[in-house]
């Protein structure tokens, strides 16, 4: 019995578009994180722990949607 010959998918195709919509979605937190930077660290006092942990997830989730993106054009 042999194997079906399968035509390989379009470069543009669904799963290409999801993984960018998901990897979009993932880079707003970092976003978020960007934007209350400056109100942080006008303030004389120091950062609390919480919030640069809060700011090291959420660029970290970041990364995990720039690679995705960057994955989906690749392929």
């Amino acid at each position: 019995m042999s194997v079906p010959d399968v035509p390989p998918t379009p470069p543009g195709s669904w799963v290409g578009r999801v993984l960018v919509l998901i990897g979009g979605l993932l880079l707003l937190p970092g976003v978020c994180a960007l934007i209350f930077i400056p109100e942080y660290t006008s303030s004389p006092d120091p950062i609390p722990d919480s919030i640069m942990q809060a700011w090291i997830i959420s660029f970290i989730i970041s990364a995990v949607g720039i690679a995705l993106i960057v994955y989906a054009f690749r392929r």
